[in-house]
């Protein structure tokens, strides 16, 4: 049997597509936007005892607001960009200041400084709420800084960056508003203070920021500096000192025959001068700050001559009154104006030694009779 075949034949097209990628739009940075802008905190604390000690680390709270001044950008656009771009920014901070202890930055002989910066502040006049960024290195080379992308959206045609000649809307709109002036700062305390530590005027935190737009982002390099923060102020710890004990200190000139006073202000003849031992007992941050303190005799009663105030005047008596002198016989004024050189051990203690007497305030001889005065003795400042 014939059989015949029949053969059947498929053609076929072969469509080989060559696929171009679409290339995504580069990041295009917006330059010579700002003139940098100076911020000034000033800051004044006072430490408690347990805060002023050699190592300790005393946080400011919170942060710290400088001035408001609104910064405005006025960037130098290309030709190309659409007035509907959203412009982005990027925030970085760092410090200038030479390296302290511990990983802190210098300040004063007596404390370094850790300082932190924020994103931009315009939204917030308080600067709560914004995103901190550390400072680890002083000072801090821009590519080690640290730095957030603030991705909001807004476009050119609502609020500009471009400077006048370089806008691509045809209506300018209102200028877009900046504002980097918020820092935070812990301080690390090297030497217990005595008495104020004055911080002088010192840029601790310097912003930078980059504008740009399409995908992408800024990169350290492309940055411009921004905003200086300037920190003054002073931290203070008082003197605490005790002085004998905080109790009264008594000199007993005992029995003395009226016909001894010969000679109106000198001591009566044949009188023993007593010897009064002044001790005291100071905070650990006196110790070693001998030279800062200083130590007066005032008498509460006043003196006989303001001119020459050696004579300590008794309380209901005008003719009998006291005279001081140091321990090598010099005389000490009553009015506060004699300073007693201070000393004291590694554990705060020292003493004054003066000697005392009484003499009479007229060429008459005085009445028989008690008298009796008080003087002030008196530990501050240099």
């Amino acid at each position: 049997m014939l059989i015949n075949s029949i053969s059947r034949f498929f053609s076929g097209v072969l469509f080989l597509c060559l696929c171009i990628p679409v290339s995504a739009q580069a990041v295009t940075i917006l330059h010579n936007c700002f003139v940098p802008v100076d911020y000034h905190i000033a800051y004044d604390r006072d430490l408690t005892t347990n805060e002023n000690l050699a190592g300790h680390d005393v946080d400011v709270p919170g942060h710290l607001v400088a001035e408001s001044t609104v910064m405005e950008a006025n960037c130098t656009c290309p030709s190309s960009m659409d007035e509907t771009i959203a412009v982005k920014e990027l925030t970085l901070a760092g410090s200038p200041l030479p390296p302290g202890s511990d990983d802190y930055g210098y300040l004063t002989d007596k404390f370094d400084i850790d300082v932190g910066g924020y994103d931009d502040a315009i939204n917030s006049p308080d600067g709560s709420g914004l995103h901190p960024l550390s400072i680890n290195q002083y000072p801090t080379p821009i590519a080690s800084m640290s730095k957030f992308a603030d991705n909001r959206i807004v476009p050119e045609n609502t609020n500009s960056v471009c400077s006048e000649s370089t806008r691509p809307e045809k209506s300018p709109p209102a200028k877009r508003q900046f504002r980097w002036n918020v820092m935070n700062a812990t301080f690390h305390i090297k030497k217990p203070i005595l008495g104020k530590e004055i911080i002088p005027p010192t840029l601790v935190v310097q912003n930078y920021a980059c504008l740009y737009y399409d995908t992408g982002s800024c990169d350290a390099a492309s940055a411009q500096l921004v905003s200086n923060i300037w920190l003054s102020g002073s931290l203070s710890a008082p003197l605490s000192c005790t002085i004998n004990e905080g109790s009264t200190i008594e000199v007993d000139f005992g029995n003395i025959v009226s016909k001894q006073f010969k000679v109106k202000g000198v001591m009566p003849q044949g009188y023993t001068l007593k010897n009064v031992d002044i001790s005291y007992h100071c905070d650990d941050n006196a110790v070693g700050n001998d030279n800062r303190i200083k130590l007066t005799l005032s008498a509460d009663q006043g003196v006989e001559d303001s001119s020459n105030p050696l004579i300590a005047k008794m309380l209901n008596r005008d003719d009998v009154g006291v005279r001081v002198f140091t321990q090598d016989d010099k005389n000490v004024q009553l009015d506060g104006s004699y300073e007693f050189p201070v000393t004291m051990d590694e554990q705060g203690n020292g003493s004054v030694k003066i000697k005392a007497a009484p003499v009479s305030t007229a060429s008459a001889t005085p009445e028989p009779g008690k008298f009796e005065g008080n003087v002030t003795v008196k530990m501050d400042l240099r």
